[in-house]
């Protein structure tokens, strides 16, 4: 039963991740090959601020959020001159780079060259509880994406996506869109690493292969771009 809880658990943070992916892919036009990256970093903030400085798993979830967009904010921010195809190129590279730095000066547990023992609160000591916690987020990712989408920012989005000279033409920027919406995908990505990190035993940078950021394409490729649905 606990094998069933944890195949669950991982479908509900792939979900997560596929939904970041998306926003920016389906919805806003552009091309990641890097979000494995982004899964990394609040992988490694959720688990340092736990192991290494003892805080309660619950208040890592936010700020593993936050550090996750503001470092997806300042990665972007160089890149969005690239068109689709070298975009995609440059983040491929960035999960790399990101994955190698955590490698080379990454935090570590003592005598290792990762993190392990994570301190989670006591109802998601049991799988069955920690599935429970990862699907209600799951399900408020989902909610509030879907709320997104269907509000007037997720028309100009979707807008912007398609023809974004016209959306230029009515005094709108389409760079602030892009800014803004790989923001927010940053900030899922960070929730589901912060999440991912709860069904493993051990951190290390290899675990975030830039392999998954191909899988993430295949997730959102077979389910459908631009689709909540097709992410789930």
């Amino acid at each position: 039963m606990d094998y069933f809880f944890f195949i669950l658990s991982v479908i509900c943070v792939w979900t997560i991740l596929s939904l970041a992916a998306n926003l920016v892919i389906g919805y806003g036009g552009m091309m990641t090959l890097g979000h494995a990256g982004y899964l990394a970093i609040g992988a490694y903030t959720a688990a340092t601020l736990n192991i290494l400085y003892h805080m309660n798993f619950y208040y890592t979830i936010p700020i593993a959020m936050m550090v996750t967009a503001v470092v997806a904010l300042l990665t972007i921010l160089p890149l969005l001159r690239l068109d689709a195809f070298y975009l995609g190129l440059a983040t491929l590279g960035l999960n790399i780079v990101i994955t190698d730095v955590l490698q080379n000066i990454g935090p570590r547990a003592a005598g290792a060259e990762g993190l392990f023992g994570l301190k989670l609160p006591a109802l998601m000591t049991a799988g069955g509880g920690r599935l429970a916690v990862i699907a209600v987020l799951t399900a408020i990712a989902l909610y509030l994406t879907w709320r997104l989408v269907r509000s007037p920012f997720g028309r100009s989005l979707r807008a912007m996506r398609d023809e974004p000279e016209a959306i230029e033409s009515v005094g709108k920027s389409a760079r602030r869109y892009r800014l803004i919406i790989w923001t927010i995908s940053g900030a899922l990505a960070g929730l589901a690493g912060a999440l991912y990190c709860t069904t493993l035993s051990y951190i290390d940078p290899t675990v975030f292969s830039f392999l998954f950021s191909f899988n993430v394409l295949v997730y959102i490729g077979f389910g459908g771009l631009a689709s909540i649905a097709g992410s789930i």
